[in-house]
């Protein structure tokens, strides 16, 4: 009899564990887990602490800020999903000056889920640095660096151009000396955010004037988008449970799962998570490849928060109509 009552409690125990995380075999895409190998050898270097440029020495380290597209017509190329979810196909950049000697340079640059090397020499003058920097050309988006940095100042500006044909073959930048540091602290700030939508993932719905016997509206969109709990948890300085996650939308899980990421300077692949990230003052992209950075914690809670990401309901928003 007490065999009996063991088993029927065991029975009892997986099916709960079924019922709380259904179509376990459902997939969620995690890009952090597909790292191309060309990233794997990717330089790791922190750069140096000198943020005003006095000697060529202050000069290495991570140069941060967007990447903009040079056109004057740049507007014609904007992806515009509603009224406050524009993107004028602007990238946040990391130009990181690795090694220089008398005249030459190397240092790679991360961009848009992209780590690519360049090489190429430098210029003193009285009152500034000159840099032609060019990338291998072995992959599309290679193309050459020309910037410069002036003496006793903190800002880095210049151009880049592709040398292939490819959408936008031109851009312009001007980046600042940041310092790099991993903070399983660091929280999401509503102050810099722009609000996440996918507009991959929307909905068109019909906007009905209640004023008239025939139900005729004009349809609009809404997106895939998250709530006001991304800015409430923290997934990397505590163990998540159950009851943390089990009532979040599929979007919240997506933010709080990416914002580890984030955290340890992982470059963006995904367009609506890039343009989301990049918003955030302390976001710097850094690296292609963060597997071997994540904590215990970190690795324990996105296993938690793939599986209920898999079967959450999606949170539809309307951007501006508010």
């Amino acid at each position: 009899m007490q065999k009996i009552i063991v088993l029927f409690c065991v029975s009892i125990l997986l099916f709960s564990c079924k019922k709380a995380i259904k179509n376990s075999d459902e997939k969620v895409v995690d890009e952090v887990s597909n790292v191309s190998p060309d990233s794997l050898n990717q330089n790791k270097s922190m750069g140096n602490g000198n943020l005003s440029i006095k000697n060529k020495e202050d000069i290495l380290g991570f140069w941060v800020g967007y990447f903009e597209n040079a056109d004057e017509n740049k507007w014609d190329k904007m992806v515009e999903a509603d009224e406050s979810l524009s993107w004028t196909r602007e990238n946040k950049i990391n130009i990181s000056i690795d090694e220089i000697d008398v005249k030459n340079v190397v240092g790679h640059s991360v961009v848009a889920g992209n780590n690519r090397p360049f090489k190429g020499t430098l210029k003193e003058e009285n009152d500034r640095f000159s840099f032609e920097l060019s990338e291998p050309g072995t992959d599309k988006y290679d193309g050459k660096f020309t910037f410069e940095i002036k003496k006793n100042d903190t800002l880095l500006i210049g151009t880049w151009n592709a040398f292939k044909k490819i959408e936008i073959p031109k851009r312009k930048y001007e980046l600042q000396k940041k310092i790099f540091k991993y903070n399983p602290e660091q929280m999401l700030t509503r102050f810099d955010a722009r609000r996440y939508g996918d507009w991959g993932k929307s909905k068109k719905q019909k906007s009905i004037d209640e004023g008239e016997i025939d139900a005729y509206g004009d349809y609009y969109q809404e997106f895939s988008s998250a709530t006001e709990k991304i800015y409430e948890i923290n997934a990397s300085n505590k163990l998540l449970k159950k009851e943390d996650v089990e009532n979040l939308k599929k979007g919240d899980l997506l933010i709080i799962r990416n914002t580890i990421y984030a955290r340890h300077g992982y470059s963006f692949k995904n367009r609506p998570l890039r343009v989301f990230f990049d918003a955030q003052k302390w976001y710097i992209p850094v690296h292609t490849d963060i597997k071997s950075d994540l904590t215990e914690t970190e690795k324990k809670n996105i296993q938690l928060l793939l599986k209920y990401e898999k079967n959450a309901k999606e949170y539809y928003d309307t951007f501006g109509r508010g």
